[in-house]
């Protein structure tokens, strides 16, 4: 279980590619000092298990059923991942409780500077509707937020400048895929 606050902005060193699955190689500096093989890491809200790790690099298995409804079958080397640890007991939970488990990608229709934040406007597909609520919590690319607007088609969140700066925010462009985790509290009021 995980927060929503990324620890470390981390980078794509590697990526090896094996029938319906790929081994990824990030570079940390921060969150692999923590880690231990068969931690549980949130690579863009993915919880991944650490299968190995070297000086500056910890390696992931990301098998077909997690690439499906994950961007992380989109990553190139050199792109930037956000990577939070797994939540310990006695923590403070600074965002709210996340699984890690992605329920969908959805397309980052806009972002707008405003001033003294940023707003995310994301695809609201019908099936979802139920998931969202305005001032309820989200976690986009593990990152937790309050829900601004429920438009028809569409939802909005805002950004302060540290989440923006500290995170994978700042290197999204209009139509990237997000990897979207829904509250699970939310999700189980409603059936799902």
């Amino acid at each position: 279980m995980f927060t929503g606050i990324v620890r470390e902005i981390g980078k794509v060193k590697k990526i090896t590619k094996g029938g319906s699955s790929i081994k990824l190689g990030i570079e940390s500096n921060v969150v692999l000092t923590e880690a231990n093989l068969s931690d549980s890491i949130s690579v863009n809200g993915v919880c991944l298990t650490l299968s190995s790790k070297d000086k500056n690099t910890f390696f992931f298995d990301a098998i077909s059923s997690t690439l499906k409804n994950t961007n992380l079958k989109r990553l190139k080397k050199g792109d930037c991942v956000n990577l939070e640890p797994a939540l310990s007991l006695g923590e403070k939970v600074g965002g709210h409780f996340v699984l890690g488990h992605i329920d969908s990608e959805l397309k980052l229709r806009r972002l707008i500077k405003k001033p003294g934040l940023w707003q995310l406007e994301i695809d609201l597909p019908p099936m979802f509707r139920k998931n969202v609520l305005a001032n309820g919590s989200i976690a986009i690319e593990g990152i937790s937020f309050t829900i601004k607007k429920v438009l028809p088609r569409t939802f909005t969140v805002d950004i302060i400048p540290f989440t923006y700066e500290n995170t994978t925010i700042k290197y999204k462009r209009i139509g990237d895929f997000l990897n979207i985790e829904f509250d699970y509290l939310l999700k189980q009021k409603n059936g799902g």
